[in-house]
């Protein structure tokens, strides 16, 4: 017998309808992981590993067993905002979900969350719906996470950290490369110095690394290692400044088309890297607008199909993947369940 959310099928494939009570029974059975549920259950150093697979595995082609079709965007002109819809099936994980994520820029100046997002996750024999979860925190350390593995791929050293930014996916960003790699400062910038001080003050009482908040973003990265840039910039803000010549750049802004992070003569200048080529020459300004030419997928190098240029100057471009998503989902599904039973025992 198979039970769906509307009704019971029999052996004889007759569908009998639920009730309203029933259906509103079933619908309370589905469980809901909050915020403090997901950032208990990922760890950075598992989630890396599982993504550094899944990555690899989606480089492969069909035979990856990795199903996933660009975004579905909605774009909402008049609020200067968009919903997207990610599903993914990683085969390896037995993970399938669909992640509803929107994003309005303009909320930061209202102290509100600019991403707000969840991530339904569905049993991969049946389609079944297993458990609904927040997708902030989700979306904020698997971002984080792969910026990681590019960076222990593609970085030469990690002692200097810069950080353009100063919202979630910075403080994110952080936190996983302060867990993975031997940092030994920090430089931040943010276009509103007050954040970047707030960003600092957290790292100095939390972390205990050394810090320094910048008013310039060129006096921010010149004698740094590497580089996280995470900002809502619609325009170039790291341009052909005059850096250390084996600097890697993680980019995790300007999500769309017509927006840039990067300057076309950094890009053009440096060897870049991608999370997905179809969803970079779909959806990336910085690597459209400026006409560069890729050279890998990150998953590429993972496999060993493609040379990490650790001597010069490397760009990872990340546009986020859906992949990821369902891949951190079941992290915390299996998480959760596991501690379910350790309850009962």
């Amino acid at each position: 017998m198979l039970c769906s959310h509307r009704g019971v099928y029999d052996e004889n494939h007759t569908k009998t309808l639920f009730s309203p009570q029933q259906t509103q029974q079933v619908m309370n059975n589905i469980p809901y992981y909050g915020p403090e549920d997901v950032k208990a259950s990922l760890k950075y150093e598992e989630l890396v590993s599982a993504l550094e697979l899944a990555l690899a595995d989606f480089s492969k082609g069909p035979e990856g067993g990795v199903s996933q079709p660009l975004r579905a965007t909605a774009e909402v002109t008049k609020y200067n905002g968009f919903l997207a819809a990610m599903p993914a099936y990683v085969a390896s994980r037995n993970a399938l979900a669909c992640k509803l994520v929107t994003f309005y820029p303009n909320n930061a100046a209202k102290e509100m969350d600019t991403h707000m997002a969840h991530v339904l996750l569905f049993d991969e024999t049946s389609g079944e719906i297993k458990a609904i979860m927040d997708g902030e925190v989700i979306t904020a350390m698997r971002t984080a996470a792969v910026s990681a593995i590019a960076t222990k791929y593609l970085a030469e050293k990690y002692d200097i950290l810069a950080v353009l930014g100063s919202g979630v996916q910075a403080t994110a960003h952080i936190e996983a490369f302060c867990k993975m790699f031997p940092i030994k400062k920090i430089n931040i910038w943010n276009h509103r110095t007050e954040g970047a001080e707030k960003l600092a003050k957290y790292v100095k009482e939390s972390m205990g690394i050394e810090v320094q908040v910048f008013t310039d973003v060129q006096s921010c990265v010149e004698m740094v290692d590497v580089i996280i840039a995470a900002t809502f910039a619609t325009e170039p803000i790291l341009k052909e400044y005059p850096m250390r010549p084996w600097v890697h750049i993680n980019s995790v802004g300007a999500p769309r088309p017509q927006w840039q992070e990067l300057s076309a003569e950094l890009m053009n200048n440096s060897v870049v890297y991608v999370d997905s080529f179809l969803s970079a020459n779909k959806e990336s300004g910085d690597v459209i607008k400026s006409g560069a030419q890729i050279y890998a997928e990150i998953g590429e190098v993972i496999l060993g199909n493609k040379k990490a240029e650790i001597t010069t100057r490397t760009v990872f471009k990340s546009l986020g993947l859906a992949l990821e998503d369902a891949v951190s989902a079941r992290l915390v599904f299996d998480v959760m369940e596991l501690n379910k039973k350790i309850l009962k025992q």
